[in-house]
């Protein structure tokens, strides 16, 4: 069967050239340079990498990258929390460059590919034990090609953006395949500037600004992680209220624990503030400058505490120990820290029917995050050649071996939990009977939501149940407020007209998310007619995808959709075996570095 193509939410042909302009002009000068350097010719970013590695004390291939991929990580946060407040106030746009908010994106993607290509370009003696070959006489760092690929798959996102709105209508959601795609290659590209700096620290040794730059990526990878709870931190989620927990713990235990197993006292505290201060410059900036939504995010103070705390009273000289107890107790304390904040800013409260179980998975994955962290943090010391993580005299393969198995278990601990808890369902058999209150009339009509359900336990238990206003301007969310038994009306009115779409949300269970219509405008572009429910007429909760997701397609076949995230999962998983080999890479080389420096030390202690 010929599927036809969409036309919302697609790019056009001016579009489609200043993206194709861009990115031919970048690589030819990428080229142009790596060319250039290659032959042995005077570049201005050669001379500039060699001042700033003068001064820094690092490799010339090592200079400028820091600097870059930070400025480049900043932008592209920025442009996705712009992005999608704009998308919440004023649903899809009409390309990639649809929104001001994709430029942002966009370049800062590039910035990424850049950071990683020039080391690559860069690259010559000094360089790390383990490297890759590219042709005889050019060797790079493990990291620049971890970089490289990761931005890479980033970009690749940006026009396969396009063609999947062109094939399945738009999915307005962060956690599309197209859109994952883009935010997980930038967000991995963070465990790659890690291992440059490991790798640095190996030829150069550490020092305070090599430590705050560590320091900096932490608290980067803290704030990226927040970008996967975007459509929570809005109070717009698509997915089951349980993974906004899980995913604060994955974060908050891997990312806190990578530091603290490495570094000493304090370093987490350093890490939480870059978080903060960032975080809560983007809310900021978005909500008052550019006058869109403000964007919540959790605290991860009492997290960090919590690290803190363990490895005072146990050390650090097990990392993974200190990684199972502080994400155990992240998964606990942590949850509960966070599940008292939702009551004071968040968007949805958690409510307390769901804290039990939020505890549960948060255990599990608060551990195997806390191991993967640790896992980490000892292939990135044995990269920088740190006596501590080989011992004197060397690691014996039994124990290598059994870190890495220890670091698999992990991972599939917390990949296993979110997979099970990402399942969206609409079983539960709803209806109820509206009534409205109006506020204002004439050409911008306002009215109370009262619904009397069907029956009438629905609600009980609700993770959430609240009337939501959309993509009319602004975003606007009230809770259904019980008057009655089985009747509730909104704590506020609801906007009807424009290009608003109101509905009543109910989220019952673990994972039945349903929705109710209450006016929708007229869309031509994707032949869906107006919506306005009347007074007293009775409505069916549905499915809430069908209503959230109203531009989506409805004739595509599940073949593939299932494709789609099908393919997503294999470039996940590509990116995850090359942070594992490239890592595992440069570790081998540092034990060994290491091993020989020990065996030359001892040689003139005997002499």
């Amino acid at each position: 069967m010929a599927i036809p193509l969409a036309t919302t939410g697609t790019a056009t042909f001016d579009q489609i050239a200043i993206v194709t302009g861009v990115v031919s002009l970048l690589y030819l000068a990428l080229a142009v340079l790596l060319w250039r350097e290659r032959t042995g010719r005077v570049t201005l970013v050669g001379r500039l990498a060699d001042t700033i590695g003068r001064l820094d004390g690092v490799p010339r291939w090592a200079a400028l990258t820091p600097y870059l991929h930070a400025g480049s990580l900043l932008a592209c946060a920025f442009g996705v929390w712009w992005d999608i407040a704009v998308h919440i106030a004023r649903g899809r746009d009409t390309g990639p460059f649809g929104t001001p908010a994709h430029y942002p994106i966009f370049f800062g993607i590039l910035g990424v590919i850049v950071s990683g290509v020039l080391p690559i370009a860069l690259a010559g003696k000094p360089l790390p034990a383990r490297t890759i070959k590219l042709t005889k006489g050019w060797r790079i760092p493990c990291s620049a090609a971890l970089v490289t690929v990761c931005g890479t798959f980033a970009l690749v996102g940006f026009p396969l953006d396009d063609v999947w709105h062109r094939l399945f209508g738009e999915d307005v959601t962060l956690w599309g395949p197209t859109h994952l795609l883009m935010i997980g290659g930038v967000v991995f590209s963070i465990f790659a500037r890690l291992l440059a700096l490991a790798e640095v620290e190996q030829l150069v040794g550490p020092n305070k600004r090599r430590i705050f730059q560590e320091i900096v990526s932490v608290g980067a990878l803290l704030i990226a992680w927040d970008l996967f709870s975007t459509e929570f931190n809005y109070g717009v989620p698509q997915f089951p209220l349980i993974l906004q927990p899980i995913l604060i713990v994955f974060g908050a235990a891997m990312g806190f624990t990578i530091l603290r197993a490495r570094r000493g006292p304090g370093t987490t505290f350093a890490a939480l503030a870059v978080y903060l201060v960032i975080r809560g410059g983007i809310a900021w900036a978005v909500d008052q400058p550019l006058g869109q939504i403000l964007g919540h995010f959790p605290l991860l103070i009492v997290e960090a505490v919590l690290v803190e705390l363990v490895a005072l009273a146990l050390g650090n000289k097990n990392r993974f120990r200190l990684g199972a107890v502080a994400g155990a107790l992240i998964g606990t304390v942590g949850v509960v820290a966070e599940y008292a904040w939702s009551h004071i800013w968040m968007p949805i409260a958690w409510p307390s029917s769901m804290l039990l179980s939020a505890i549960g998975y948060g255990v599990v994955v608060g551990v195997g995050a806390g191991v993967v962290g640790a896992w980490l943090a000892t292939r990135y010391a044995e990269v920088a050649g740190e006596e501590r993580a080989l011992g004197i005299k060397g690691i014996r393969p039994l124990t290598v071996r059994r870190t890495h198995q220890l670091g698999a278990v992990g991972l599939v601990a917390v990949a296993a939990t979110v997979f099970y808890c990402v399942p969206r369902s609409a079983d539960q058999d709803v209806s109820g009977t509206v009534s409205l209150e109006r506020v204002a009339t004439g050409a911008e009509p306002t009215a109370y939501v009262t619904v009397t359900l069907d029956p009438a336990t629905a609600a009980d238990g609700a993770r959430w149940f609240e009337a939501l206003a959309w993509q009319g301007g602004g975003l606007v969310y009230h809770p259904m407020m019980k008057v009655a038994n089985g009747t509730y009306r909104s704590a506020d009115a609801l906007p009807m007209y424009g290009k608003w779409k109101s509905m009543i949300r109910l989220h019952q269970g673990q994972r039945d998310l349903v929705a109710a219509w209450v006016y929708a405008p007229e869309d031509l572009a994707i032949e869906k007619p107006a919506v306005q429910v009347a007074d007293g007429e009775k409505v069916e909760f549905i499915n809430e995808q069908q209503v959230l997701r109203r531009e989506e397609r409805t004739d595509v076949p599940r073949w593939m959709w299932n494709a789609g995230y099908a393919l997503l999962g294999v470039v996940g998983l590509l990116e995850i075996a090359g942070i594992a080999w490239l890592v595992g890479r440069g570790a081998r080389g540092g034990r060994l570095r290491a091993a020989h420096l020990a065996a030359g030390e001892r040689e003139r202690e005997t002499a």
